[in-house]
């Protein structure tokens, strides 16, 4: 979640008129403002909502959409939240740039992430469990301290986590694991910054190719690192992080060489093929998931920016009326196991029904918390940083 209205400024040589207008993103702050970024998130947002639904209602996203494209290598879910990841990487190194400090620059993360983040935890924790808990279930005080505390750390608390035990998942909210992940990224971008690694971008380069290469060796080799109960509660699960780090790297690298992108339908259709290429290479999964990890990051990325700042494509106005992104993934993952738990419906109609009515939440998220805490001067947030 940054600041996507903040004055745009590239201090870089300036480009010749004709190669100024191939950039990618582009060099003046209106036409920076001018982009697409809140449609993609709040598009992810849904992708995310309808990969959800086949794992929720079905049991699993063999079949879904994303899924048989890719031979079963991602769903739309990781692509919503790899995007995410990109998007957030490219907006947050800006807006550590544009902050008069560190501390400014983790006061506006803070007031993105927390209220709308501790107001979804707190619902699940104190409404939604004890209405859907078994009789027996009693709430004490003890549990909404452990709630409260365990979610001042991001650490997704709940008093029953496996609330919904006849559902195919019994999660109550399982979207919220990325919140952790991002919130890290934000600290590790005041961290490069503040060693003066933002302004030696060939740092950044060689933190991303170190990242994918663990994750190749990781991946080929079998290993899959799952570390220490107290390396989970303060980091998270360590392997995950070779799912999401690339990303927001890929989001930053395209930030700091801003002025080197050039807009090329060509590339762009390149990359999506070799893609489909290697997820559907016979016979050889190693060498098919390791030419992923390699292609993937640069190729969503490539995309990414793309679309957002295609100068044909017009639809910055999407967040208009607020940025409904980041409430719709808190409270979609919830909404749709209490559909799943009180409703028999159909399967068409728990996905329309739960994008609904997780879009619906997300409205209220905005109104209710987050336009509270981000409106406020130049540095409103309108980038959707969780996943």
């Amino acid at each position: 979640m940054t600041e996507s209205r903040e004055a745009f400024h590239v201090p870089r040589p300036a480009a010749s008129e004709s190669a100024a207008c191939k950039r990618i993103v582009p060099d003046d702050a209106s036409r920076f403002r001018r982009n697409n970024f809140d449609f993609l998130r709040l598009m992810m947002a849904l992708m995310v909502v309808y990969s959800h639904a086949f794992a929720l209602y079905l049991g699993s996203e063999r079949q879904e959409t994303m899924s048989l494209l890719t031979n079963g290598f991602y769903n739309s879910g990781n692509v919503g939240v790899w995007v995410f990841f990109i998007i957030s990487g490219f907006l947050i190194t800006h807006s550590f740039e544009r902050s008069s400090s560190a501390a400014h620059y983790l006061a506006k993360r803070i007031r993105r992430i927390y209220p709308a983040y501790l107001m979804a935890t707190a619902i699940c924790a104190f409404v939604v469990t004890p209405v859907f808990a078994p009789a027996s279930f009693t709430l004490t005080i003890e549990d909404v301290m452990r709630a409260i505390a365990g979610n001042l750390l991001l650490g997704n608390s709940f008093p029953l986590p496996e609330l919904f035990r006849a559902n195919p998942h019994a999660a109550i909210n399982g979207s919220l694991w990325s919140i952790k992940y991002e919130f890290l990224c934000y600290i590790g971008v005041a961290v490069l910054g503040a060693a003066g690694l933002l302004k030696r971008r060939q740092a950044v380069v060689a933190l991303y190719v170190l990242v994918v290469i663990i994750w190749c060796w990781l991946d080929a080799t079998g290993r899959h690192p799952g570390g220490t109960p107290l390396i989970r509660e303060v980091i998270g699960w360590p392997y995950r992080w070779f799912w999401v780090l690339p990303n927001f790297l890929a989001g930053m690298i395209a930030y700091l060489y801003r002025d080197l992108w050039r807009r090329s339908v060509l590339i762009g259709v390149a990359g999506v093929a070799a893609c489909l290429i290697v997820f559907h290479l016979p016979g050889q999964p190693v060498l098919a998931t390791v030419a992923a990890h390699l292609l993937v990051p640069p190729a969503l990325a490539y995309l990414v920016f793309w679309f957002a700042f295609h100068p044909a494509i017009n639809l910055h106005r999407t967040s208009r009326f607020g940025d409904f992104s980041y409430g719709t993934y808190l409270y979609a993952f919830a909404i749709q196991q209490m559909l799943i738990a009180e409703l028999n419906l159909n399967f068409l109609t728990f996905i329309l029904l739960s994008m609904g009515a997780a879009l619906l939440a997300g409205v209220a998220s905005w109104f209710l918390v987050e336009r509270h805490f981000v409106a406020r001067q130049s540095d409103q947030a309108h980038c959707f940083d969780g996943r």
